[in-house]
């Protein structure tokens, strides 16, 4: 009997015409509309209304008789370029689920180039906006297709890196838009706009509000309002709600995600593009088109604030921002002030919002996969003669380098080539915490400067021992490193890089800053006392650059001895085992607190005796050593070397710190603009490359060129080692093949006879070939063979 399943009839119940090319979204709509749009305006209205009232204490207690009607103003039409950068940064963190670093570059090379044709060839400002618009967008296009979806299996933490060297990428071009527009970098005059002149006065014939003001607000209201209905009415943007939602379902409900993923994109440059455009009036033409990370700071707070989904709430914080900076600047005279907040700001928020961001991330929502781990050499090799010959010339060449070096670039160049080591102390420091606890950290030159301000400090005033400011520099690592980890145990990954990225600007902007009283009390008169060198064990005279150098030489070696002993031990297969499944992980017994808060207090040692020796290098503490484009310099550099191999990652940090440092020095032969641009290039374009074909690092393709070799070691003296036969059938197909061939062997082949043809069986007796029909007449075969 057979059963054929026909559709129902039309009055069957639960019968559905297929009338939609699209399917219905269904749960993913209606869980991203209860998301997105709450529990009704009124309740909204509420909130916002006492979020507003709270907001108006705080500025009152912070600038109380400060702020002015017009500094008001004029710090409410600044934010709203932060308020555009956070709705940018949401877009994309919930289809992506990354935070994107490059949420303003993406729309800044368009706008500036738009800018630049009004200032410098007279080209209407209304007439350059359809270009900044479609420029942004087409920008967020090319972004997403031909780089972003390149990377859309690879870990979280490569992706999140990848949009940071996307930042550098449009920065270094950027640099190039002046130069190509025949227009000097520093002389770009002011912007002219068909509203300039339009101005509203007080009481005292002062400007209360001007033209350019209200344009941007106008701008920015308009472009969340049509946000907001495309989310909400466009078929298009409820998708992209829902897949923001969950992707996976949206996905196998039928939606495009991919499609969706690159309108997010689109919208996020042409918001950026349009902001940058009508801020610039205010501002002036942006001469960076990264436009620095503290615009960056200042948009990430606002989208932490909206929990990296409200738009109206970002938009509302970034406006509160720019408040706050105006506010700074008015009663301090700058914007560090405003900008050491932001981390305050942002452990509110995210300890506030702590129930929902871990439901997330257990959800898988924030998660991120671990990045490639590589294994030593096979025991079973370790001692023949041609690996023990190689590790000794690899050795012994590294030793060389090293000796050498200070010798052959002249002494002047000397205690630019000290630095080389220490950023090497730091590169390990964030393999422990980066490689192998999986905790992004973009503000840990922070921690260097707490090692350098605490053991520096005294030092200079209390003459301490070097070892002593050796040792209190660690411990002021550790505690400091200790502190910043609490909160790491409930904000993890990508919300950690966003707190540790205000912690660097709060050391900088306030910590290191005489202006302030922290700054007053721990740097007392600017440390304008000379930090002296020690003579060591009466023979050792530090003051002399060379001997300096090995001993950070020395102390680089020992940080790497310290990180490779933690790695072997119980405590860094736990740590590496806490990263890879923070469910699992505790049920052998696995304490994740005390796992990862000793990975940030072995971490944040080194990096405070590397701030130590930075101390001594300069002979005192300078705040513009330890700014946060050295934090991000470092990570990005330690990527490229490979977060989880600590000798590439000290080859990586110093082969980038180099080219930084003795760059310029080859402007002779490669230009000026060459030059100037070379570490953008570096941490840009050449990193995306990298990661795309190697997304372990260099570390990757050298221990790839390793394994070949110890495949050939062990063919040459037929040795078996499973481990590199298993990755050579991975990696090249070789499993496939060695199937094949034993299949090939495994058939038998009689002449004039097809085996693969029909089915064959062969005698026992005599060994002839038979097939299935000749094989009952065979005479050793026959059922009356037996009896002969």
């Amino acid at each position: 009997m057979t059963t054929t399943l026909e559709p129902a009839p039309p009055e069957a119940p639960g019968w559905e015409p297929r009338r939609r090319r699209v399917p219905e979204i269904g749960p993913a709509w209606r869980a991203a509309r209860g998301r997105f749009a709450g529990e009704g305006l009124a309740a909204q209205a509420g909130r916002y209304v006492a979020l507003f009232l709270v907001f108006t204490v705080f500025i009152e207690v912070l600038f109380h008789s400060v702020l002015s009607v017009a500094y008001l103003v004029d710090g409410i039409a600044l934010g709203s370029l932060y308020g555009i950068v956070g709705v940018a940064l949401i877009l994309i963190y919930r289809t992506n689920r990354i935070i994107n670093f490059a949420a303003a570059a993406v729309g800044a090379v368009p706008a500036i180039a738009a800018l630049l044709l009004d200032v410098a060839h007279g080209v209407s400002f209304l007439a350059v906006m359809p270009i900044a618009l479609f420029g942004g967008a087409l920008f967020g296009a090319i972004t997403d297709l031909l780089v972003i979806r390149r990377f859309s299996k690879s870990p979280r933490l490569i992706l999140s890196v990848v949009t940071v060297g996307v930042a550098q990428g449009f920065g270094a071009l950027g640099f190039f838009i002046p130069v190509w527009m025949g227009v000097r970098a520093g002389e770009i005059p002011t912007v002219p706009t068909p509203w300039e002149h339009w101005k509203i006065l007080n009481g005292r014939g002062q400007p209360l509000l001007t033209g350019n003001q209200v344009a941007a607000l106008v701008v920015v209201v308009v472009m969340a309002v049509l946000l907001a209905l495309f989310l909400r009415y466009t078929r298009i943007g409820i998708a992209l709600r829902a897949s923001a939602e969950n992707a996976d379902r949206a996905s196998l409900l039928g939606i495009p995600v991919k499609r969706v993923q690159t309108v997010a994109w689109i919208l996020a440059g042409a918001l950026a593009a349009m902001a940058i455009l009508v801020q610039a009036p205010l501002i002036g033409v942006p001469q960076d088109a990264s436009l620095g990370f503290k615009t960056l700071l200042y948009g990430l707070t606002a989208a932490v604030v909206a929990r990296m989904e409200r738009i109206g709430l970002a938009l509302a914080a970034g406006l509160g921002i720019g408040v706050i900076i105006f506010g700074a600047v008015a009663k301090y005279g700058s914007d560090d002030y405003a900008s050491a907040l932001m981390l305050i700001v942002i452990l509110v928020s995210l300890l506030v919002q702590r129930g929902a961001l871990s439901r997330a991330y257990d959800a898988g929502t924030s998660t991120w996969e671990s990045v490639k781990m590589f294994r030593p050499i096979p025991v079973e090799l370790r001692a023949q003669r041609e690996v023990v010959v190689a590790r000794i010339a690899l050795f012994a060449a590294s030793v060389a380098v090293v000796v050498i070096v200070p010798f052959v670039i002249g002494k002047p160049n000397i205690p630019d080539l000290i630095v080389l080591p220490i950023f090497g102390i730091v590169a390990v420091s964030l393999v422990i915490l980066t490689g192998w606890a999986g905790q992004i950290s973009l503000g840990q030159f922070g921690i260097v400067a707490a090692g350098a301000l605490v053991a520096g400090g005294l030092a200079a005033n209390h003459n301490i021992e070097f070892f002593e400011a050796v040792a209190i520099g660690v411990a002021a690592g550790v505690v400091v490193s200790v502190i910043i980890g609490l909160p790491a145990v409930r904000i993890q990954g990508l919300y950690l890089a966003v707190t540790t990225l205000a912690f660097a600007y709060a050391m900088v902007s306030y910590v290191l800053n005489t202006h302030y009283p922290i700054g007053r009390h721990l740097m007392p008169s600017g440390f304008t006392a000379h930090l002296d060198r020690p003579v060591l064990y009466g023979r050792i005279d530090l003051e002399n650059d060379r001997t300096f150098y090995f001993t950070c030489v020395a102390f680089l070696v020992v940080a790497m001895l310290v990180a490779l002993s933690f790695r072997k031990n119980r405590s860094g297969r736990v740590l590496i085992a806490a990263r890879d499944n923070q469910r699992a992980a505790p049920s052998y017994a696995i304490n994740l607190v005390r796992a990862r808060l000793a990975a940030f207090a072995v971490s944040g040692g080194i990096a405070g005796m590397a701030g130590v020796l930075f101390a001594y290098a300069q002979h005192n503490v300078i705040p513009g050593s330890y700014r946060v484009e050295n934090s991000i310099a470092i990570f990005l550099a330690t990527v490229i070397g490979g977060l989880t191999s600590v000798p590439w990652a000290v080859v990586g940090a110093v082969s980038v710190e180099a080219l930084t440092l003795f760059g310029p020095r080859l402007q002779h032969v490669l230009g000026e603009t060459l030059t100037s641009v070379l570490p953008l290039l570096a941490l840009g374009p050449l990193l995306i490359l990298n990661l795309y074909f190697y997304p372990g690092g260099t570390a990757e393709a050298n221990f790839k060129l390793r394994d070949k070799f110890l495949r050939w070691v062990a063919k040459r003296h037929d040795i078996l080692v499973p481990s590199l036969v298993a990755d050579r059938r991975v990696e090249t197909g070789e499993a496939d093949t060695e199937l094949i061939e034993g299949a090939e062997h495994s058939v038998v082949e009689a002449e004039g006879f097809d085996v693969l043809s029909e089915p064959a069986v062969t005698c026992p007796v005599c060994g002839q070939t038979l097939s299935l029909e000749e094989a009952p007449e065979h005479e050793h075969l026959r059922v009356d063979a037996g009896s002969v």
